[in-house]
């Protein structure tokens, strides 16, 4: 059996984005007043960190998209990431939002929700503004394991698909996907 394509692995990865929402809003949902997440919260965002390949590509579609509809705030993002000023907070941040939100990488979904994590030893642990008042409901918690290992195997099977061969598959930095110049237009 062949390796799935790109088109079908983008496809994977939509779903275990829409996974790791539904996880999320049903959790709020369910301790609505345990969650300081909405929008204006930009905790999460102080710092920086890499997608891997398959997740990359959203989102350079979507900064090409901001180069043609908002050309201003996608020239301020790649600014940013190399401004001094800017370099504790994510690249893709403007003034308190994710420029690129819709296509925002799983790290970015699954943060604010509790999260059980089995390295080096169990616990669950959480935004310390979330869930101030008691622990989280244990069904509300996500399982970082069944977001990171489809994900790595996706991530594998999409450098793969670009012969790539067996190697641990690459991680890139948000900020270099800021500071990429626009693809070309075609008239």
């Amino acid at each position: 059996m062949s390796d799935p394509d790109r088109p079908a692995l983008a496809a994977i990865l939509v779903q275990l984005r829409s996974r790791v929402d539904a996880h999320f809003a049903a959790a709020q949902a369910r301790t609505p007043a345990a969650f300081a997440c909405r929008s204006g919260c930009d905790t999460c965002c102080h710092q920086r960190f890499g997608v891997f390949a398959a997740e990359a590509e959203p989102i350079r579609r979507a900064l090409a998209d901001l180069s043609v509809r908002t050309p201003v705030l996608r020239a301020r993002i790649r600014e940013q990431a190399d401004d001094p000023a800017h370099q504790h907070h994510c690249a893709l941040l403007v003034d308190g939002a994710c420029a690129v939100y819709g296509e925002r990488p799983l790290i970015c979904r699954s943060h604010g929700l509790p999260i059980a994590v089995a390295d080096p030893a169990p616990r669950v642990d959480h935004c310390p503004l979330n869930f101030t008042s008691g622990p989280p409901p244990r069904e509300s918690v996500l399982r970082l394991d069944a977001v990171n290992q489809p994900l790595a195997v996706l991530a594998t099977l999409w450098d793969r698909a670009d012969g790539e061969g067996d190697r641990p598959p690459a991680r890139i930095a948000l900020a270099d996907l800021a500071r990429e110049p626009d693809p070309a237009r075609t008239p």
